[in-house]
């Protein structure tokens, strides 16, 4: 039985805030995309496949000492997901501290997260959260 992309959605920030990266990518296509919001703006690009999502992940934990996202509230249409919730980071070495709104939109392909991109302001996320195929 297939879910719904809200319950997906859900389940994947769970995983991240426990840490369990491999249990989130239980939850995504072989070829996700992931475009996040921070490393996009400086470097540009996406991340695609597993294993590159894995390598970003690993990148974090050695960048920040912690980085963890929440979603405080989830809105379904169209068989997307946005994500409405907070950034709270600490450097590892900086120590720089981050605690900002972040917006997150996830598209599906079927019941899995193909595509999720993150973003600092909640204008560009609504955007991309009614348009019918990703940027």
């Amino acid at each position: 039985m297939s879910e719904a992309p809200l319950d997906v959605a859900r389940r994947g920030y769970e995983c991240w805030a426990a840490g369990d990266y491999d249990g989130m990518l239980e939850l995504a296509t072989p070829d996700i995309e992931f475009v996040p919001a921070i490393a996009a703006a400086v470097e540009g690009g996406s991340i695609k496949g597993h294993d590159a999502v894995r390598r970003f992940w690993a990148d974090l934990d050695e960048t920040w000492e912690t980085f963890r996202i929440s979603a405080d509230e989830l809105r379904e249409a169209g068989g997307r997901v946005m994500g409405i919730g907070r950034l709270t980071a600490k450097g590892r070495s900086s120590e720089l501290e981050l605690d900002q709104p972040i917006y997150t939109v996830l598209w599906f392909q079927g019941d899995r997260i193909a595509r999720m991109q993150s973003f600092l302001e909640e204008s560009a996320a609504q955007t991309a959260f009614e348009e019918s195929s990703p940027a």
